[in-house]
């Protein structure tokens, strides 16, 4: 299986490291590290991007609850075997 190694927040640029605080503000969560996800999306702005801002619109306020947009990702997570 390919993997990727996870860097250290302080192996980005600093607009990066701008967006690992941000994103504790939008979990409302204070992680000591940034997400898995989040560092390996940073590492490539080009495709992490609109990949983040896709993420933003499909967990904006809608007919579903963030909660319920949650489970649904957990649960197709589950379904690929994938461990974020």
């Amino acid at each position: 299986m390919p993997t990727v190694r996870l860097r250290d927040a302080s192996e980005y640029p600093e607009p990066a490291r701008k967006l690992f605080e941000l994103s504790n503000a939008w979990f409302a969560y204070d992680f000591p590290a940034p997400p898995a996800m989040s560092r390996v999306m940073a590492w490539d702005p080009e495709f992490g991007g609109p990949h983040g801002r896709a993420m933003k619109r499909a967990m904006a306020p809608g007919e579903f609850s963030r909660a319920e947009k949650e489970m649904v990702a957990a649960v197709v997570s589950g379904a690929n075997a994938c461990r974020y």
